[in-house]
Order: C-alpha cells, then structure tokens, then sequence
C-alpha cells in the first residue's frame, strides 16, 4: 500500500510540477505582451504631449498675434494638458517598476505554495497596477484635452 501512495504522491508532485511550468510559461508571455503594450503606449503618449507642445510653444506667435491674443487661458490650459502627460508618464513608469518588483518578489514568494499544489494570494501589487491604469486613462484624456484647447484657442484667435 506505501508504493501505491508514494507512486500516487509522485504522480501529483509531477502533475503540479507541470501546472506550474504551464501557468508560469503563460504568465510570462501574458507579461513580456503587458509590458511590450505599456512602452509602445507610454512612448507615443510621451513623444506626442512633448511634440505637442513644444511644436505649439514655439509656432504660436507665428500663427496667433500674441499681444493681441484673446483667451490666452485656453493656450495655458491645452500647454498643462500636454505637461501632465508628460508627468503622468513619468509617475506610471515609477509605479510600473514598483509594481514589477513587487510582483517578481510574490512570484518568488508563490513558487514553494505552486509546487505543493496550493494557490497562492497576491495582496501587493493591485494599487500599482489600477493606478497605472488611471494614469494611462489619463493621459489619453489629457491629450484629448490639450488638443481641443489648443485647437479652441486657434479657432478664437484667427
């Protein structure tokens, strides 16, 4: 009967085993597609604000008569628009290493539980990841933002 138990308990450590090399071949891809997603976002958000508003800093007076401009407060709120997306971009980096250290150190801390079969709780990295999400969502927002009031300060000025 011992054999049969300790072939069985052989079975279960090598089928755990194989979950586990399947969930973490899975989550690795999930990750390296996850972190490829958020530098393409982040690099287009970054190079578009930046773009933005040094092409509108620089070509304004070219386009608008500056001392007889109206609404001047559009211009200044479409310009902060376009620097807190850069800043914005720079918190959500800070916050996605924060977040993959977090996660590699719970992933280390989670291997011992995976092999015996157990479902480990990740409790640290969900304020890292929603207020990565917040900042993406709101640096999309913000260029939308800069955009229109950039756009309204033209059309009132021209």
């Amino acid at each position: 009967m011992d054999a049969v138990n300790e072939n069985y308990e052989s079975e279960l450590r090598e089928h755990n085993w194989k979950l586990y090399e399947a969930s973490r071949r899975l989550w690795n891809t999930y990750n390296e597609r996850q972190l490829d997603q958020n530098r393409q976002f982040d690099k287009w958000a970054m190079t578009v604000a930046a773009g933005s508003f040094g092409v509108s800093f620089a070509f304004i007076d070219r386009l608008v008569d500056m001392a007889a401009a109206s609404h001047v407060g559009i211009l200044i709120a479409g310009w902060t628009c376009f620097l807190s997306i850069l800043l914005a971009g720079f918190v959500g980096f800070t916050a996605s290493a924060l977040g993959h250290t977090r996660l590699a150190k719970e992933e280390a801390e989670a291997l011992p539980l995976r092999q015996e079969g157990k479902q480990p709780e990740y409790k640290n990295r969900s304020i890292l990841w929603d207020a990565n999400a917040v900042l993406t969502y709101a640096q999309t927002l913000l260029f939308v933002g800069g955009a229109a009031c950039l756009l309204m300060f033209l059309a009132k000025n021209l």
